[in-house]
């Protein structure tokens, strides 16, 4: 199997002796997809995993009347799709390609014997989903107790920790945009328009064409969990 078609960046597989590793890679279909290209649609039956060898992808749900809600982005070395390959259950969200990606896509029944065999890849999958349960708490609370302007704090704050920080400044770059923010929790583009403006013009954001800044992280993580303290508006 040549480097390209691999599964050694799969950060879940890191365990997994390379011979053996090679051998799963052979049991894999490997695809590639353009970008903004349909992976896995809500509610289909399919149960397999897909791991990103290479892109990223987004997942997203939708309401009854079309509403998008972005759930998260994955990237080159994270997997999707182990819900379905786990419970036989139809897909909990729709997958599509943000730039070109190639993914290996793993059979339910070979994703299964690997948390049998591997109890690294057991718990990081545990680890993965209680993360993932925390977070829709935290914007269940939000929802529930804050307005729109706090919840793209947080929401801003969520992906300044994703990306990088220097110096006490967090970055997000590329920067999404104001319709993926406002996608994120649930809102219109006007709306994180109006209040990224008004971030920029205190001085506590700076903006770009490459990116997003918080300038002072700590002062911003502080204004947002008084927010959800209830302490401020």
């Amino acid at each position: 199997m040549t480097k390209e078609y691999s599964l050694g960046n799969i950060k879940l597989l890191s365990d997994i002796p390379e011979e053996k590793l090679n051998l799963l890679g052979q049991r894999c279909k490997w695809r590639r997809f353009e970008p903004e290209e349909l992976i896995l649609n809500l509610n289909d039956q399919s149960t397999d995993i897909y791991f990103i060898v290479r892109g990223e992808v987004q997942a997203s749900v939708f309401s009854e009347t079309g509403r998008r809600v972005i759930m998260s982005d994955l990237k080159s070395g994270d997997y999707f799709g182990e819900f379905s390959a786990i419970d036989g259950q139809p897909r909990s969200a729709t997958i599509v390609a943000l730039t070109r990606t190639l993914v290996a896509q793993m059979p339910d029944t070979v994703f299964i014997d690997i948390l049998a065999k591997y109890p690294t890849a057991s718990i990081a999958v545990m680890k993965s989903m209680v993360s993932v349960i925390r977070t829709l708490n935290e914007r269940v609370v939000e929802f529930s107790t804050l307005g729109v302007p706090n919840r793209i704090h947080a929401e801003l704050l969520r992906l300044a920790h994703a990306g990088r920080i220097v110096d006490g400044a967090g970055r997000i770059s590329p920067p999404p945009t104001h319709a993926e923010i406002a996608a994120r929790i649930s809102t219109h583009r006007e709306a994180v328009t109006r209040e990224l403006k008004q971030l920029e013009r205190k001085g506590v954001i700076e903006r770009n064409r490459g990116s997003i800044v918080i300038k002072n992280l700590e002062e911003f993580e502080q204004m947002v969990e008084e927010a959800r303290a209830g302490k401020i508006d």
